[in-house]
């Protein structure tokens, strides 16, 4: 990532090119984990040439994955999300690992978390999930005609629900509640609207 660049991100408009410039020399690390780092950058206004502090969560790129059978319905997962401290109904998915690009990261994750395999792959494109603090980006990933090969082998921590939802029913799910993480619900209306998102590299680095 260049943070000096004057240019939008690749694929978007350019009145999505930034009107602050990030100043060198002022960067300072904060916090670094697995999953995530924390910096502070500073950039200045290219308008009123006013100057500010940012925090900075340095977070890997997503991938969701809206994973269909040839009836239409959309395997899905609810697990616990300790965030919102509730029980979330979700598209399979998880962090893009490094060098993988998307579409081969929605296949693994299917796998992994539901032991289903899909085909024909078609990527939506991705969007920011919290611009304003984070730099993760979320890729959307269609998978086609699922079929079972394989037990789900999530991470330890994971206890995942396999449940299948009709096409037609995504919509009450959403506004019901009981669908209320954002970049899944993003995802899904992309999805149902057929749209496609201007496209960057998906490939991690």
């Amino acid at each position: 990532m260049n943070l000096e660049s004057t240019n939008s991100p690749e694929g978007w408009p350019e009145k999505c090119a930034p009107s602050w410039a990030f100043e060198p020399g002022h960067d300072q690390s904060l916090l670094d984990t697995w999953l995530f780092k924390l910096r502070k950058e500073r950039y200045k206004s290219r308008l009123s040439s006013k100057e500010h502090d940012f925090f900075v969560a340095e977070i890997a790129d997503a991938v969701h994955v809206i994973a269909t059978d040839p009836e239409g319905q959309v395997l899905m997962v609810r697990q616990f999300r300790v965030g919102s401290r509730t029980d979330s109904l979700e598209t399979p998915g998880g962090l893009i690992d490094p060098g993988e690009d998307a579409i081969t990261a929605a296949h693994r994750e299917l796998l992994e978390e539901t032991g289903y395999k899909g085909f024909n792959p078609r990527l939506l494109g991705a969007f920011w999930s919290l611009p304003s603090l984070g730099t993760s980006r979320i890729w959307t990933v269609v998978l086609e005609n699922v079929i079972k090969v394989a037990e789900p082998h999530g991470d330890p921590t994971e206890e995942l629900q396999l449940e299948w939802v009709p096409k037609q029913d995504v919509i009450k799910h959403i506004a019901s509640g009981e669908i209320h993480h954002g970049c899944v619900i993003c995802g899904l209306f992309l999805w149902l609207n057929r749209i496609q998102l201007p496209m960057g590299t998906s490939v991690q680095n």
